[in-house]
């Protein structure tokens, strides 16, 4: 078996970080309100920086001190891996404690190739600070997947702990203390070095994972939002009112189904943007006045749903009177005056996890169309 060359691996290492680097720099200029990849690009860049500025020096035949330049690489790409792993999550970067960490490490790794003249502290000091810095990113990242049960961030999670294992590893190996032959050394270190371009693929393949699901999620809301209102559109409705029922509660859930009176005739006299603002407006009451587990819907059209997840018993009359003088009680600013609207109401309670959704609707449906039947702003129960 041939021995691995750590110059050879070093620069595999560069190239590899450094064509990772151009990728997620690109997606980071299209998809610019993705913040988490400028730091991610800095990661990578940081490690092909740093070994581009070693190579540098031991082609100009630089101090020895400047070739622990490319000890930092390592330290910086995990700094940068965990600040934009918080911010991939919405969390506070609390950045200040991270960087002064990382600013003392690398002063100090300096340090001790111009006081000793050996590489091997200097890597080992700068491999273990790293291992640190990755620790906080392992556990914010399995904190997310225990919430979220997705493979992209079950893989980022696994391989930055296995990253900050093979950089423990590493700052052992490379010391005399515990490896006294150098050239048994040199092959542990470069066993390790081989791991780490390795897992910095993983790191990155994870990541572009872990972007691409939070678009398939952005579409999927896109796919179940009313634009106009900002309320679940049907195919939104019909999986959660499938969902409600299929629960069993004590209470089955209650449908209410609500039709703008007349307007069409608002259309007519004021034209669609008119129309438009009304709805907007009643979309902006019901979410403003609905609780946090009941559900709004913009059917289309001029036709509204809301579903009480936890009614009271025998109060459909009451919750559905509550809608309609939420509508009708006060008038809806518009580009031609506030106008007033009303709305026909028809509520039906389901009759259990038996009953199909579209039986559920098909009654509350029936329930509204005889209250507009019946002279319109008014409530009819389902039978």
């Amino acid at each position: 078996m041939q021995p691995l060359h750590v110059d050879t691996l070093l620069s595999v290492y560069q190239l590899v970080t450094a064509m990772l680097a151009l990728a997620t720099l690109g997606g980071a200029w299209h998809l610019k309100s993705e913040r988490a990849l400028w730091f991610w690009a800095g990661a990578f860049a940081a490690s092909a920086l740093t070994q581009t500025g070693r190579a540098i020096a031991i082609g100009l035949d630089a101090p020895r001190v400047f070739l622990a330049l490319g000890h930092l690489g390592g330290l910086l790409s995990a700094l940068l891996v965990l600040l934009g792993l918080r911010v991939f999550l919405g969390e506070p970067l609390r950045w200040r404690g991270a960087v002064a960490f990382t600013a003392v490490v690398g002063v100090a790794a300096f340090s001790l190739v111009s006081a000793t003249g050996a590489l091997w502290p200097s890597l080992s000091l700068t491999l273990l600070a790293s291992a640190v810095l990755t620790a906080p990113a392992v556990r914010a990242a399995q904190k997310a997947w225990r919430v979220q049960h997705g493979f992209p961030m079950l893989l980022l999670a696994a391989a930055l702990m296995v990253s900050a294992s093979v950089e423990v590893a590493r700052s052992i190996v490379v010391s005399p203390w515990f490896v006294p032959s150098r050239e048994l050394s040199t092959q542990y270190n470069a066993v390790g070095l081989l791991a780490t371009i390795g897992l910095v693929i993983g790191q990155a393949l994870a990541m572009l994972l872990l972007l691409q699901d939070r678009a398939l999620r952005q579409i999927e809301r896109l796919i179940e939002v009313d634009v106009l209102t900002g309320l679940l559109n049907r195919r939104g409705f019909d999986e959660r009112l499938r969902r409600l029922l299929q629960r069993g509660a004590a209470q089955p859930p209650v449908l209410a189904l609500l039709d703008v009176d007349h307007f069409k005739r608002i259309n007519d006299t004021h034209g669609h943007a008119v129309g438009d603002a009304v709805l907007s407006g009643i979309g902006e009451r019901l979410r403003e006045t609905l609780r946090p587990l009941d559900l709004a819907v913009r059917l289309g059209g001029e036709e509204f749903a809301v579903i009480w997840a936890q009614p009271e018993p025998g109060g459909e009359a009451r919750l559905g009177e509550r809608l309609r003088e939420l509508v009708g009680s006060e008038a809806f600013p518009t580009a031609a005056g506030p106008l007033s609207v009303t709305v026909s109401v028809g509520v039906a309670r389901a009759r259990g996890a038996s009953e199909p959704p579209e039986a559920v609707f098909s009654r509350a449906d029936a329930a509204l169309y005889q209250a507009k039947r019946e002279g319109r702003d008014r409530v009819q129960l389902a039978a």
